[in-house]
């Protein structure tokens, strides 16, 4: 009888515990969810529309949207994937910015307008 009893008890603590709210999630992972989506909203959009117009037309756009570190995409020159990219654009939970070679460019206020307009939902190009 005293192992039943033991045992009801347990059983009724375990029950308990799992009715306790959840602690949420571990620190950084909804950002890094976050961060990852605007990327891929960017990476959607950037395909879409530079991908398409002749300005653009000399780079590639690669996607590291790897979720355990910092999600990037790179432009890299056309048909030159080992190439160093031109630009690196990284995405944040606040939205998404680029540097390298081409933010001294003519294309630099184009490129952060789009990245800017992109990350904040827009689809237009």
């Amino acid at each position: 009888m005293k192992q039943i009893w033991s045992m009801l008890v347990l059983a009724s603590g375990l029950a308990v515990s799992a009715c306790s709210p959840a602690s949420g999630p571990a620190p950084g992972l909804s950002s890094q969810s976050q961060s990852v989506s605007i990327l891929q909203r960017v990476n959607n959009q950037a395909h879409a529309c530079w991908l398409k117009d002749k300005e653009f037309a000399d780079y590639g756009i690669v996607p590291e949207l790897d979720t355990t570190s910092t999600p990037r995409l790179l432009m890299i020159p056309r048909g030159k994937p080992q190439s160093l990219p031109r630009a690196v654009i990284v995405a944040s939970a606040d939205g998404a910015q680029f540097y390298g070679p081409l933010s001294a460019s003519p294309l630099a206020g184009r490129i952060n307008d789009d990245i800017s307009r992109w990350a904040s939902g827009s689809k237009s190009c």
